[in-house]
């Protein structure tokens, strides 16, 4: 493989070895990254074929950048090409396009042989992830649930009440909204610990008013 350098005019050769041990040595951190996606993964937006968009990033991209190091023409034209892309699925979880170009950085890294940091990039960031992920950073439900509720308009609100206090001291209104006559709430609540959430299920169900409700996990509701 051959790339031109513009600056003396020469060629510089990247040997066949290079090349597959850059591409092999990507793909191999690929899979880590997409492990960690995986196992840190929350939500109804889980797609296979984003995994293996991610591993086609990371490859492409030291493809790319092995071919084009040390010519400035080409790093612009390419960049110009990819401005023609457009991505014509839409990105449910913003999470997604870091992990994009997560991938794409590491590739990079690879594709421009800096190994080192490829790799201490790989773990640290990976880390960075798992730790986020351990501790439920930013979730305004930690360790709860939440609750939606769909009633008429004769719910007894007091009942309601009593029941969330009973059940979870912890618990705050997250959403309120009506329409025609029917009222949908959305609680955000931390059961006790000797409480079990079929039990809480089955005392608002209780409650005179009460059409249906859904108990969801707080750290794997999603944003829609």
């Amino acid at each position: 493989m051959e790339a031109l350098n513009f600056y003396n005019t020469t060629f510089t050769e990247i040997s066949a070895a290079v090349a597959v041990f850059v591409i092999l040595l990507t793909f191999l951190i690929a899979l880590g990254i997409v492990w960690v996606y995986k196992y840190t993964h929350r939500g109804l937006s889980y797609s296979q074929s984003f995994l293996t968009t991610l591993i086609m990033v990371a490859v492409l991209g030291s493809i790319v950048m092995m071919v084009v190091q040390e010519n400035l023409v080409g790093a612009f034209a390419l960049l110009g090409a990819f401005s023609l892309i457009r991505f014509r699925t839409i990105v449910k979880d913003t999470k997604d396009v870091a992990f994009v170009f997560f991938s794409l950085v590491e590739g990079v890294a690879v594709g421009t042989s800096n190994y080192a940091v490829a790799l201490i990039g790989f773990v640290l960031v990976s880390g960075i992830i798992l730790f986020i992920n351990r501790i439920q950073f930013g979730a305004s439900v930690s360790g709860g649930h939440i609750v939606l509720l769909h009633a008429d308009g004769g719910v007894s609100s007091e009942r309601l009440g009593s029941i969330m206090r009973d059940w979870a001291p912890k618990h705050h209104v997250l959403h309120i909204q009506s329409t025609e006559g029917k009222l949908e709430y959305s609680f955000a609540v931390s059961l006790r610990p000797d409480r079990d959430p079929d039990g809480f299920i089955r005392a608002l169900r209780d409650v005179r008013g009460v059409v249906s409700v859904d108990l969801m996990s707080g750290k794997e509701s999603v944003e829609y």
